[in-house]
């Protein structure tokens, strides 16, 4: 009887420790946006959301020597474009359901409060340049489809209701 009661005590607090120490599930940051015209406007936002949506000229973008094979043509040509968009500028182009999701997003610098993408994987700067965009909506889309949930229909709030 007291050595079951020492093994719960010991599986109890095993048990707590795992709870502690696993991070808690991700859900939808939506509840980060407390109003609903927020992700109403986002959706409207997505709905014409194309590569022209965020303008070039808001974004820096530097380059540098590539790295990896591609013999003295690497070490000759600064092809590597590393391009920043600042998200007090990004916030105009952007809504503000997504602006929570971007500053979580792997790809944001604390120190400069931007967006920061960098691409070296093809030989020219231009196709670089265009590449780290390509990313940069790849990326808000991904955000979007995670973080801004679907409309929920009138049956489904109904059907929620009467539970």
């Amino acid at each position: 009887m007291y050595q079951s009661a020492v093994l719960r005590s010991l599986y109890v607090k095993t048990f707590a420790n795992r709870i502690i120490s696993t991070p808690a599930p991700r859900s939808y940051s939506s509840k980060l946006v407390k109003n609903d015209a927020d992700l109403d406007a986002a959706r409207e936002w997505f709905s014409k959301f194309n590569r022209n949506t965020i303008p070039e000229s808001i974004s820096t973008t530097t380059y540098s020597h590539s790295s990896g094979a591609g013999g003295q043509k690497v070490n000759k040509t600064s092809s590597k474009a590393n391009t920043t968009w600042p998200l007090n500028l990004l916030q105009h182009h952007v809504p503000k359901a997504l602006m929570v999701a971007l500053r979580g997003s792997r790809r944001y610098v604390m120190s400069s409060d931007s967006i920061q993408i960098q691409c070296d994987s093809h030989r020219s700067r231009t196709d670089n340049k265009t590449e780290t965009h390509r990313r940069l909506w790849e990326e808000i889309k991904i955000l979007y489809e995670k973080n801004v949930p679907g409309v929920t229909s009138p049956e489904k709030k109904a059907q929620i209701a009467a539970m």
